[in-house]
């Protein structure tokens, strides 16, 4: 797949996007890229390893839910919002993370998916 130029910009394609339950599955150990904007408006690039993939039991028949765990580096902390993430095969995928802890190994993050089948 051949990646556009990395910019933080969330857009309708990328909206658009869903990081299926199946794909999620399989991003334990992977490292997605966050592309997040500085105060100047350029695209920072921070790398994300997933660290645990967790299916969520309380689905809705016809409804998946799963919860991704991230671990990134000290700095930057990413604030909670909605981020244009770079897998290096699948593409870009809006996803929403939220900080859960920090330690002297890094910030720790997670994120929630839930979407129809």
């Amino acid at each position: 797949m051949t990646l556009p130029e990395a910019t933080y910009q969330l857009d309708d394609a990328v909206w658009s996007r869903v990081l299926t339950q199946e794909m999620a599955s399989q991003l334990q150990g992977q490292s997605l890229v966050f592309l997040a904007g500085d105060t100047a408006g350029q695209t920072q690039q921070i790398p994300l390893l997933v660290t645990a993939y967790e299916q969520q039991s309380r689905a809705a028949p016809g409804m998946a839910a799963y919860r991704l765990n991230f671990q990134g580096p000290p700095t930057p902390l990413l604030p909670s919002q909605t981020y244009r993430a770079r897998h290096a095969d699948w593409g870009d995928f809006a996803i929403m993370v939220s900080a859960t802890g920090v330690d002297a190994q890094g910030v720790y993050y997670e994120a929630q998916f839930s979407h129809a089948l």
